[in-house]
């Protein structure tokens, strides 16, 4: 059966041509889903004839999954599967979670877990006494196999003193939880644009001086008492962060 004529919002009502593409855009992001990174879609001709839709209907659906950061158009040569890719909101989430939520899995690969002695930077960060045992714990932190940040934590020794390093290419946040029934609550945050070089960015797969969101970061728990503190060296193409600010002084009235 051949596609639909062209049905824009000016025929049939904006309802019912709203309908369509979201339904379209929701068996789109099922089929996605099954795909691999930088595997090609079809084009908005056949796509229209495939699903018998309109081409408007189709164009509009593939509009959405491109704002979504599903997939990624190049003019002349096609529309792909896009990369993982996360967007970090004020909303105090995991990588495990981001990823999930977004229908990627999640991963990671342990380069370090060792105990270490506080220096005074550390020390002060989670607020101990300098000298005070932590484990030291680097991975590579993944999203469909492919490395998404470089993280470096550290936590208290005395605090989690059976940390099972076998258990930390899953989250650390559901290890904290489930195991040592500790909530993390609140976190603290400061970004800051880098560049990757040397090993790291060997690690993260870029070329040496590539664009990267250095991340610090202090979590705590109910009772106000520091969870970890942590460094996560970001990709820059993996990454986004968005916030809402307001303004310190509302106008009165």
């Amino acid at each position: 059966m051949a596609a639909e004529e062209e049905d824009g919002p000016g025929r049939g009502g904006a309802a019912a041509w709203a309908f369509k593409h979201e339904a379209l855009r929701r068996r789109l992001g099922d089929d996605i889903a099954a795909m691999r990174p930088g595997e090609a879609l079809p084009n908005e001709r056949l796509l229209a004839e495939r699903y018998r839709v309109s081409r408007s209907t189709a164009r509009r659906a593939l509009q959405s999954l491109r704002e979504e950061g599903l997939i990624r158009s190049v003019r002349g040569v096609g529309t792909f599967v896009a990369h993982p890719h996360i967007v970090k909101t004020s909303v105090l989430t995991s990588f495990t979670e981001d990823l999930r939520a977004r229908g990627h899995r999640p991963g990671a690969r342990l380069l370090a877990a060792e105990r270490v002695e506080a220096d005074l930077h550390l020390a002060t960060a989670l607020g101990v006494d300098p000298g005070t045992a932590l484990h030291r714990i680097e991975r590579l932190r993944l999203g469909d196999e492919v490395p998404f940040c470089l993280e470096t934590v550290h936590l208290s020794a005395e605090r989690f003193p059976g940390l099972d390093p076998a258990r930390l290419t899953g989250s650390l946040s559901e290890e904290l939880r489930t195991v040592h029934g500790v909530h993390v609550v609140r976190a603290g945050q400061q970004i800051r644009a880098v560049n990757a070089t040397g090993r790291r960015a060997a690690l993260l797969g870029v070329p040496e001086g590539s664009a990267a969101l250095l991340v610090r970061r202090t979590a705590f728990d109910a009772a106000g008492r520091v969870v970890e503190y942590g460094e996560s060296l970001c990709r820059g193409d993996r990454y986004e962060f968005s916030f809402v600010v307001n303004t310190a002084h509302p106008p009165a009235g």
